[in-house]
């Protein structure tokens, strides 16, 4: 665990210098007792905890949560494009091509965010499920239907 020990001392250096610690209520008196092993790591996740300082990987968790509903729109915004439009006019076709790229570029940055989590997180339960770039695509082959234009890039 050699790589959360230098992440918190990390942490705790910069909060130190950002003033964080600075006239805290409880200052210079004992730590409370309070279940589990009372030592360094537990001292400094404990005020991490408390001043809302979290680890790389759980911030990353928050703004993938937070940007999970945009991807979905995207995908809800091209099928609803999908229905609404006459496929043969060429500026709908422009248009679903537009909207298809949207969706894929959306999933695309999210993704890179799901794959660095992935990468901090400290276990593989804690791993994060990648959106599929190409599922509009696979959506139109599982309904057994051609794209409107092939090109959708």
């Amino acid at each position: 665990m050699f790589w959360l020990d230098r992440l918190i001392e990390e942490r705790i250096r910069a909060a130190q210098e950002q003033g964080a610690f600075r006239n805290l209520r409880g200052e210079g008196q004992p730590l409370p007792d309070e279940p589990g092993s009372p030592n360094e790591a537990w001292a400094a996740l404990r005020v991490l905890k408390k001043h809302g300082l979290l680890p790389d990987w759980l911030q990353l968790r928050k703004e993938i949560s937070a940007e999970r509903p945009l991807v979905r729109a995207a995908w809800d915004e091209y099928w609803r494009a999908v229905e609404e439009r006459d496929w043969n006019d060429p500026a709908n076709r422009a248009l679903l091509r537009r909207l298809a790229w949207r969706y894929r570029e959306l999933a695309r940055a999210l993704n890179r965010k799901i794959d660095e989590h992935n990468l901090r997180c400290p276990s593989m339960a804690h791993e994060l499920v990648r959106f599929p770039e190409d599922m509009i695509e696979r959506e139109w082959r599982r309904r057994g239907l051609n794209p409107p234009d092939p090109s959708t890039r």
